[in-house]
C-alpha cells in the first residue's frame, strides 16, 4: 500500500513537471518573437490596434451588453470619437491627464480608448477612495478634468472641498444616479464632436495611471505605458483565455484595476469577443447574468470565488455555460470545491502586480499554485517580519531551497522594465541593488513565497504590517493614523485577523478611548475616511496598550488572539448593519462558519 501511494505521489509530481516544461516551451515560442521584433519601445502599437481591427471586421458584432443594451463595434467606434472630439475641445491633448472616476461601464472603457486617441493619459480612479486618499490621488496625478460617475459627485466634492483642486472642470456621467443640475452631462456634451487629429501612441508612451492600495501610506499612482497593456492583453489572450470572437467575458471586476482592464478586457479586445459588463459585482445576480447572456468566460479575484461560494447550493449549480475562468488569489482551501461545484472546466491563476516586471501563469489549474518561476525571477531568504534581505558573508542575497518561503523578486532588464509611480523616491524603494551580484537591480513584490517542486510557486503572505482584504493591500500604519483622530480615541493598534469564512485578512483594531469616545461618532469618521477595504471590523477596547520596550505596537500577540472571547477580557466588537455589536461566544462560530456575512 505504502508502495503504491509512494508511486502515485512521485507520478503526480512527474506529471506536473512534464507540464511545467510544456508551458515554459509555449511561453518563449509565443513570447520571444515578439520581443525580439515587435515590443520596440518606439513601435507605433497599442490597444487602437486591435479595437480598430475590430471595427474594420466585425462592424456589426457586438462589443458590450450593458444593462440589456447592446452595443455593436461601430457604435464603439462612433462614440469612441465624440469623447476624443470632446477631450480636444476641453484642450486635453498628448502629455495631458484627466481622470476617470466611474464604475464599470462602456463608457469608461470608451473614454478610454478615446484618450489613448488623442495621446492623453487617465489617471483610473478607485471608486472606493474618500476623502483625503482621494484628495490625493487627484492632486498628485495633475488633471486638467474629471469624469465622474453621478454616484461619486457628492464624495468627490466633499474630498475636494475648498482646496484649490475644486477648481478642476467636473463632468458627470449618468450611473445608477441622476446627474446634478450643476454638472454637465459629459455623453450629451460629446454628441457635437467627432472630428479630431488623432494621435497614434507608441509603446513607451504612458497611457494610464492605475493606483495601488495604498500599503505603506496614501496610494501611489503606477506609470503605465502602452507597452505594459500590449503585452499584458497578450499575457491574458494567449496564456490565460486563448480567447476567440465567439467567447463572451463576464467583466464584473472592477476597472481601474489591472486585473480587470488588462487581462480580462484587454484581452479580449485581440478576439473581438462581446464583454458583458457589470458595474459592480453582485453574488445574487451573478449565475443570473451568466445564464442570461450565455457567458463562456469570467475573470476573478479570490474573494469573488469565494462570495459564490458563500451562497446557498442550488440543483443548477453545475447547468451554467462557464468552461473557462482566470485570475488571481483563488486560495487552494476552495479551490478543487469550486471548480466541482460550478462545473467549470478549466482554472488559471496568475500572479502580478501592476508595477510589477513579470507575472506568473498557472496555465495547467494546479491547485494553490500561482505558476512556475521563470529565470528572471526567484525568492530570497528575508526577515518575514519586514521583508528585509538576509544577507550572506559576502554582502549578497541567497535563494531558498524547495519547500522554504522568502522574499519574492523579479530582475529588471531593458526587456523587463521597472516603470515605478508618479514618486521617484516610492519607486526608488521597490527596486532591490546589488542583489546577487553588483550592479543588477531587482523589483521588490512585497510578497512572501513558498517554492515547491520543480520551480512551482505558492502564495504565502504580504510581508511587513500590510494585510490583504477584499482584493486590496491594506496599510495598518495609514489606517491607525486616521483613526487616531476619531473622537475619544487615545491610542489605537491596526492588524488583519483571520476569518475562516473569509479570503483574506480582515481589519481589526485594539483601542484605548476616553469617555468622550461613542460609536455613532466613530463609525461617522471612519466612513468619512477611510475606503470600505480599510474599515475595521472588529474592535478591541483596551485600558492599556501593548507596547515594546521602545514604545512600539506588539501586534502578533494581537494577531494569534484575533477576536476569539475565550482568549481576550477586553470588550470585543463586531461591525454589523451599520452598528458595532458585542462580540459573545455565539457570534464568534458565526462569524467564523459564514452564518454572518462581512
Amino acid at each position: 500500500m505504502i508502495k503504491i501511494e509512494l508511486l502515485g505521489e512521485i507520478m503526480k509530481k512527474l506529471k506536473w513537471k512534464i507540464l511545467g516544461i510544456y508551458e515554459d516551451l509555449s511561453y518563449y515560442i509565443l513570447g520571444l518573437p515578439r520581443f525580439l521584433f515587435v515590443w520596440k519601445d518606439n513601435k507605433k502599437l497599442s490597444l487602437l490596434n486591435f479595437f480598430d481591427n475590430n471595427v474594420k471586421k466585425r462592424p456589426n458584432d457586438i462589443a458590450f451588453i450593458f444593462e440589456g443594451d447592446e452595443i455593436t463595434w461601430k457604435e464603439a467606434d462612433e462614440q469612441t470619437n465624440k469623447y476624443a472630439g470632446f477631450l480636444k475641445s476641453q484642450n486635453i491633448s498628448n502629455g495631458d491627464c484627466f481622470a476617470i472616476l466611474m464604475d464599470n461601464s462602456p463608457d469608461f472603457l470608451m473614454l478610454l480608448l478615446a484618450s489613448f486617441r488623442v495621446g492623453s493619459l487617465a489617471a483610473l480612479i478607485n471608486t472606493t477612495v474618500s476623502g483625503e486618499g482621494l484628495k490625493h490621488v487627484i492632486g498628485i496625478s495633475d488633471v486638467k478634468l474629471i469624469t465622474a460617475g453621478a454616484s461619486h459627485l457628492e464624495k468627490l466634492n466633499s474630498a475636494l472641498g475648498d482646496s484649490e483642486l475644486k477648481n478642476i472642470p467636473v463632468f458627470g456621467m449618468e450611473d445608477n444616479e441622476k446627474i446634478p443640475d450643476q454638472i454637465e452631462d459629459i455623453k450629451k456634451l460629446s454628441k457635437q464632436f467627432s472630428t479630431f487629429i488623432p494621435y497614434q501612441p507608441i509603446m513607451k508612451d504612458v497611457a494610464a495611471y492605475i493606483f495601488t492600495s495604498g500599503t505603506t501610506g496614501l496610494p501611489k499612482a503606477a506609470l503605465v505605458d502602452h507597452a505594459k497593456l500590449v503585452k499584458g492583453s497578450f499575457a491574458g489572450h494567449f496564456l490565460c483565455f486563448n480567447f476567440n470572437k465567439n467567447d463572451r467575458l463576464y467583466m464584473t471586476l472592477p476597472l481601474y484595476h489591472s486585473t480587470g482592464l488588462i487581462l480580462g478586457w484587454a484581452a479580449s479586445l485581440r478576439s473581438g469577443c462581446t464583454n458583458v459588463i457589470k458595474s459592480k459585482f453582485s453574488a445574487s445576480d451573478f449565475w443570473n447574468d451568466v445564464k442570461k447572456h450565455n457567458v463562456n468566460k469570467f475573470i476573478y479575484v479570490g474573494e469573488l470565488c469565494r462570495y459564490l461560494m458563500n451562497l446557498p447550493p442550488s440543483d443548477g449549480d453545475r447547468d451554467n455555460p462557464i468552461t473557462q475562468i482566470s485570475g488571481n488569489g483563488l486560495r487552494p482551501d476552495i479551490w478543487e470545491s469550486f471548480q466541482k461545484r460550478f462545473n467549470i472546466n478549466k482554472i488559471v491563476e496568475i500572479y502580478g502586480a501592476t508595477e510589477a516586471v513579470g507575472m506568473t501563469i498557472n496555465s495547467f489549474g494546479r491547485s494553490g499554485m500561482i505558476g512556475r518561476k521563470r529565470s528572471d525571477s526567484t525568492i530570497i531568504h528575508c526577515n518575514k517580519d519586514d521583508g528585509s534581505p538576509i544577507l550572506n558573508d559576502k554582502g549578497f542575497c541567497t535563494k531558498v531551497s524547495e519547500g522554504e518561503t522568502g522574499l519574492y523578486i523579479q530582475k529588471i532588464s531593458s526587456s523587463a522594465k521597472f516603470q515605478g509611480y508618479l514618486d521617484t523616491q516610492a519607486s526608488n524603494k521597490k527596486i532591490l541593488q546589488n542583489v546577487f551580484k553588483t550592479g543588477d537591480q531587482y523589483f521588490n513584490t512585497g510578497d512572501l513565497i513558498t517554492l515547491h517542486d520543480n520551480n512551482w510557486l505558492s502564495f504565502a503572505d504580504r510581508v511587513g504590517d500590510t494585510y490583504r482584504w477584499k482584493s486590496e493591500n491594506v496599510s495598518t500604519m495609514e489606517v491607525a493614523a486616521i483613526l487616531n483622530n476619531a473622537s475619544g480615541v487615545m491610542d489605537c493598534n491596526v492588524y488583519g485577523v483571520q476569518v475562516d469564512s473569509a479570503e483574506g485578512k480582515a481589519g481589526m483594531a485594539a483601542m484605548n478611548v476616553s469617555d468622550e469616545f461613542s460609536f455613532k461618532s466613530f463609525i461617522e469618521h471612519v466612513d468619512k475616511n477611510l475606503n470600505t477595504f480599510q474599515k475595521p471590523y472588529f474592535l478591541r477596547l483596551t485600558k492599556e496598550m501593548q507596547t515594546t520596550g521602545t514604545f512600539k505596537h506588539q501586534k502578533e500577540d494581537l494577531k494569534k488572539q484575533g477576536f476569539d472571547p475565550s482568549l481576550i477580557k477586553d470588550k470585543l466588537y463586531f461591525f454589523k448593519k451599520d452598528n458595532y455589536i458585542e462580540i459573545d461566544h455565539d457570534l464568534y462560530s458565526r462569524i467564523h462558519s459564514g452564518d454572518e456575512r462581512f
